[in-house]
């Protein structure tokens, strides 16, 4: 575990009413009532220990790839996580939370240690990474994490957790059952290799992401997770179609949304992407009821029209109510 660089005496600053659309992918969201930004370990505590002290809930905001906050914002206080350490050690690599996750997979690309490289091109934090199982081309963080040092909100009590003990699932985790368990570092065991293989491989990876064009836009990447689905004849027909298997019965939730002929679909400025079906994306002045209305729609219309039940990915902040039904 990193040691932390800050000081005894390290003070957190507040601020009222910031805006949380600057710090989200999707450029969209009210204010935070509090918001702070941590940089140690130290801070963390403080900023965890002021919530407690205030009886005021808080939210840990990293890259915001995967967060969509309400209009009105979050009437508690922001915690913007920054620790920023990163270490090799052999076949491990230790990261804290604040690293931007493409610079641990480069990292990790330079002294020659696979399994992560497919993880390239994925927008967003190491912590967010872990806590959301973040994963592309059927590879997943969580199959190389060794252990995840986490902080107890309640108690400030810093815990090491072995990968069974994280409880890692398709874009899930124990962290994001479990609010009061905030990440603050992990530990990756690897594969030696070819630094220049194991770099070929992720910018690959990469191009392809590019090739899809979707980096520009005002996204959180996939809206929702790719559901299980039990319709024999509905997995049928993807294998034929795709050309591919089922893998552990999931359906890509782009295709399903393609197949209810959603591709397009607008909402105010909110907008299924012609370029991706998964992807809602923020056409340059939506607000977040309109992407949390058409997020609404879709589901609806997939599961009028298909019979499966999508469920999001991305974290919705702030949202006292369901999406509003389709008209």
């Amino acid at each position: 575990m990193f040691t932390d660089q800050g000081k005894d005496n390290d003070t957190i600053e507040l601020s009222r009413d910031v805006s949380l659309a600057p710090f989200t992918s999707f450029q969209v969201g009210g204010p935070a009532r509090l918001f702070t930004t941590v940089r140690t370990l130290e801070q963390l505590k403080q900023a965890l220990s002021f919530a407690r002290r205030e009886e005021v809930p808080f939210l840990i905001v990293g890259g915001g790839s995967n967060l969509l906050v309400s209009d009105r914002g979050f009437d508690g206080i922001a915690i913007r996580l920054l620790l920023k350490g990163i270490r090799v050690e052999g076949r491990r690599i230790e990261a804290q939370a604040g690293v931007d996750l493409m610079a641990v997979v480069e990292h990790a690309a330079h002294w020659g240690l696979g399994g992560i490289e497919r993880l390239a091109g994925i927008p967003g934090l190491f912590g967010g990474a872990v806590r959301g199982n973040a994963g592309a081309y059927g590879s997943c963080i969580g199959d190389v994490i060794e252990t995840v040092h986490a902080l107890r909100a309640d108690t400030l009590e810093l815990v090491t957790l072995t990968r069974d003990a994280c409880q890692f699932q398709y874009r899930n985790s124990r962290f994001k059952r479990e609010h009061g368990l905030v990440v603050v570092a992990a530990g990756m065991l690897l594969e030696p290799g070819d630094p220049e293989e194991i770099l070929r491989r992720g910018e690959e990876t990469v191009r392809k992401r590019q090739a899809r064009q979707l980096q520009c836009d005002l996204s959180a990447g996939s809206f929702f997770m790719n559901p299980v689905v039990g319709d024999p004849e509905l997995i049928r027909r993807f294998e034929t179609e795709q050309g591919t298997r089922c893998r552990d019965g999931r359906i890509p939730a782009g295709w399903l949304i393609d197949q209810a002929r959603l591709r397009s679909l607008r909402v105010g400025g909110a907008m299924v992407s012609p370029r991706h079906a998964n992807y809602l994306i923020n056409t340059g002045n939506a607000s977040a009821k309109e992407i949390v209305s058409l997020a609404g729609m879709v589901k609806a219309r997939v599961l009028a029209s298909l019979g499966v039940q999508l469920e999001e990915e991305v974290s919705c902040i702030g949202f006292t109510e369901a999406a509003p039904p389709p008209s």
